[in-house]
């Protein structure tokens, strides 16, 4: 069949007008905004992390949105909020990626593994990853247990073959420390993309008009973020305990009371969150004992001084951590000794304080004048007078004795309003 020169041309048209029409473009890229929520981890990965991560996941999925990107840079944190995180990412209805998205930034042992929970993991080509082998550490000394390196290496091996990453180089990560650039790991199958910005992973993605909303840590966030080192939550507890003790032994509830509750309630939330530890527990509630006997019945320092090291060794043994970072621990290891000590010395110092005015039978009157020293204004033959406190007295001497003026006495006993003395 001959097609003549004006089919041709409308023809062209049709096409045309199909083409800017949208016929042949892919509406969900060209023609819809995709809604990113994006939230930021800049920081050790602890409890705080998870509520606010788990906020970011619920909003992004009530809103239908199509991806929730985490920018992240980490040097690790903690082992049960990473799991947290981990299981949270694996549930989420939308899409995830997490990003670390800094030259020279990392995402070391819980963020690799967080990383690799993500539905798609993108480095910075100049970022670190990996060194993600599990030790527990005791001042300088950093353990590996056996037990623990293997059960991190199957959920590191599961978290990778879910997501058709290399699992052998994820067991690397954990097995050997091993450390990659983002570079590096994309070249060898263990991450998705690398970026160097949002708008360079948004292209990898095949997002063309991104509708970004950002989500940033409410103010509580940020403060139980802070608080959810487990040092401080044990410290926490030791504090509660003390406030609770000398409350009840006070009757004072208006300021240590409500003090030593708050404190005990922020360590119980922390108890949930960090691995527990029925030892420390032990260690805390015994450092407590011996401080209560030391102010009670005093052993010239000793209990004090053992309850002081049974409450830092309590604290120190929540820290059976193995994604804690040297640094974090250095840090924290010398403020809780020094709150230990100035808490345990200041305990000990304003509970003796109190136990003693409880012990002090009160006096009033002219029995407080019991004990005291009076001068002579007249001689005592055997009666006369005294003078004790700017006040005049009727005095009696002792087995009815002179003693003149200006001398010294004690008094020994009042009958009615004359005082018995004896010269000093």
């Amino acid at each position: 069949m001959n097609i003549t020169f004006f089919q041709k041309i409308i023809f062209l048209l049709l096409v045309g007008i199909l083409f800017f029409s949208g016929f042949f473009s892919d509406s969900s890229v060209y023609a819809e905004n995709n809604l990113i929520f994006l939230a930021e981890v800049d920081g050790e990965i602890k409890t705080g992390t998870f509520q606010y991560l788990r906020r970011a996941v619920r909003e992004a999925e009530k809103e239908n949105a199509d991806y929730l990107v985490i920018k992240m840079d980490t040097p690790g944190g903690l082992l049960q909020s990473t799991r947290d995180i981990a299981d949270l990412l694996l549930a989420s209805k939308i899409e995830t990626v997490v990003f670390v998205h800094k030259e020279g930034g990392w995402a070391y042992s819980a963020g690799t593994f967080i990383l690799m929970a993500a539905d798609f993991s993108v480095v910075h080509p100049e970022a670190s990853i990996g060194a993600a082998e599990p030790r527990t550490m005791a001042g300088e000394v950093m353990e590996t247990d056996p037990k623990l390196v293997e059960g991190m290496v199957s959920w590191i091996k599961t978290l990778a073959e879910r997501n058709q990453r290399d699992s052998e180089i994820a067991e690397k990560f954990v097995r050997e420390n091993l450390t990659l650039t983002g570079k590096e790991a994309k070249d060898a199958g263990i991450i998705d993309y690398t970026a160097r910005d949002l708008n360079e992973l948004f292209i990898k993605l095949g997002i063309i008009k991104p509708e970004i909303k950002k989500i940033q840590p409410t103010v509580s966030e940020r403060f139980f973020d802070f608080l959810s080192h487990p040092y401080l939550i044990s410290l926490f507890l030791t504090l509660g305990g003390l406030g609770l003790i000398f409350a009840f032994r006070t009757g004072e509830f208006e300021l240590s009371g409500i003090l030593g509750l708050l404190f005990l309630l922020i360590g119980l939330w922390g108890m949930g969150t960090i691995q527990f530890s029925v030892f420390g527990i032990i260690l805390i509630l015994f450092g407590l004992f011996l401080l209560i006997l030391e102010v009670f019945e005093p052993g010239f320092g000793v209990f004090g001084g053992l309850g002081i090291v049974s409450l830092a060794l309590g604290i120190f043994v929540f820290e059976a951590e193995p994604f804690l970072f040297p640094g974090i621990f250095e840090t924290m290891t010398m403020v809780v000794l020094g709150a230990v000590l100035s808490i345990a010395v200041l305990f000990i110092i304003i509970t003796r304080g109190t136990v003693k005015a409880l012990k002090t039978k009160p006096q009033t009157g002219s029995e407080a004048l019991i004990g005291l020293e009076a001068e002579v204004i007249k001689d005592l033959n055997p009666t006369g007078q005294v003078k004790i406190k700017e006040e005049i007295w009727s005095a009696k001497s002792e087995n009815l004795q002179l003693i003149p003026k200006g001398e010294k006495v004690k008094i020994f006993k009042v009958e009615g309003n004359t005082l018995l003395v004896q010269k000093l």
